[in-house]
C-alpha cells in the first residue's frame, strides 16, 4: 500500500504475454490498488507462474486479461496498440506502460508522446519493475527497486565480506593475498592444500576454515 508523502502515478501496465512470458511480470509484487495491469495472451501463451499470479492477487492491482481470437501476424500488438487509444479516450491521465521486448512498439510510444496535440507519458519496458523505474516516479517503490538494481563492485563487495570474516583473527592484514588464494576456486581440497602451502599449516588451517564456506 502507499505511504503518506510518497505519492504514487497511477500506472496502466499493458503486458505482451506471448512476448514477455512470466519474465514481463517481474515486479508485481510493487503493485498497489492505484495500478491498472492487462494481460495480452493468446493460445500460443497461456501460462504464467503461479508465483506470479498469487503476487498480481496480492497487490490490489485492477487487472483484465484479453485473449487473442483470431491469429495472424503482429495481431496481439494491433490489440494493445488499440486498447492504449481506448484507455486515453477514456481520460486516462497517468503513465501508460507496454510491457514487452518488441521494440516495434516505439511507434505507438513515438505517436503518443509526439503526434498529438497533448502529449502522453508512455514507456516500453520488458517488466514491471523496469517499467516503474523508468517513469521516475516520487515514491518507495520506486526507490527500493532502484537500490535492488544498482551495479555493486563485486570485488569490492567481496573484499568487505572478507574482511567481515576475518575481523578479530590477526589476519586482516593478509586480505589481499586470502582473495588471491580463493579466486577461481571451487573445490575444498584444492583450496586446503593450498592454503597450508602458502600460509604453513597452522595459519592456513585457520584461514580456510574461515574462507571454505565463502566458495
Amino acid at each position: 500500500r502507499r505511504k503518506a508523502g510518497k505519492p504514487v502515478n497511477f500506472f496502466h501496465f499493458m503486458i505482451d504475454l506471448e512476448n514477455t512470458r512470466s519474465a514481463g511480470l517481474q515486479g508485481a509484487e510493487y503493485l498497489t490498488a492505484a495500478d491498472q495491469v492487462t494481460i495480452f495472451y493468446s493460445k500460443a501463451c497461456v501460462q504464467i507462474t503461479f508465483g506470479r499470479m498469487q503476487e498480481l492477487l496480492a497487490s490490489g492491482c485492477g487487472m483484465e486479461v484479453c485473449r487473442l481470437v483470431n491469429t495472424g501476424k503482429n495481431a496481439l500488438d494491433f490489440y494493445i496498440a488499440s486498447r492504449i487509444g481506448e484507455v486515453y479516450g477514456q481520460g486516462f491521465e497517468g503513465t501508460i506502460a507496454i510491457v514487452s521486448n518488441d521494440k516495434g512498439f516505439r511507434a505507438v510510444q513515438y505517436y503518443w508522446r509526439s503526434c498529438v496535440p497533448v502529449p502522453r507519458k508512455i514507456i516500453l519496458r520488458p517488466d514491471i519493475e523496469q517499467s516503474i523505474v523508468s517513469a521516475n516516479e516520487n515514491s518507495e517503490r520506486r526507490m527500493t527497486i532502484q537500490k535492488k538494481l544498482k551495479e555493486i563492485n563485486l570485488e569490492t563487495e567481496y573484499r568487505r565480506e572478507l574482511e567481515s570474516t576475518f575481523e578479530g583473527t590477526g589476519h586482516e592484514q593478509l586480505i589481499d593475498e586470502i582473495m588471491l588464494l580463493v579466486e577461481g576456486k571451487k573445490e575444498h581440497k584444492v583450496l586446503y592444500l593450498n592454503s597450508l602451502k602458502h600460509f604453513g599449516r597452522k595459519n592456513g588451517l585457520e584461514i580456510y576454515n574461515k574462507v571454505k564456506s565463502l566458495v
